[in-house]
């Protein structure tokens, strides 16, 4: 990946205000997540969140590459979108790998 393809960098400004909320609404869902179980998966939770960004983080080479080849790099929307995509992608994967080791591991080996 070149550098200078990521110099396109570009997010909208929201305001002070939509940043304050959007962080104090993730603080208080980390901080009801401590409550309701959290603490006990806490290893799981670690886990889940270290791979699913070391995916993310090796697969956005080639999501700036597509990118690049379809000419999308260039637009500062497209970079939004990409970066977009990539949050939903590790999201996504941290959510599925949590639920694979707290639900799937257990049901698998209490069945052997």
């Amino acid at each position: 990946m070149q550098s200078e393809s990521i110099t396109y960098f570009f997010w909208p400004d929201f305001g002070n205000t939509v940043s304050i909320a959007a962080l104090v609404l993730a603080l208080a869902i980390f901080v009801f997540g401590m409550f309701s179980g959290v603490r006990a998966n806490k290893v799981r939770l670690i886990f889940a969140v270290c791979l699913s960004t070391l995916i993310g983080w090796l697969t956005m080479p080639m999501a700036v590459k597509a990118a690049s080849t379809l000419l999308l790099i260039n637009s500062k929307t497209a970079v939004v979108i990409l970066v977009t995509v990539m949050m939903l992608l590790v999201a996504a994967v941290a959510t599925s790998i949590y639920e694979i080791i707290t639900v799937t591991f257990p049901d698998i080996s209490s069945k052997k």
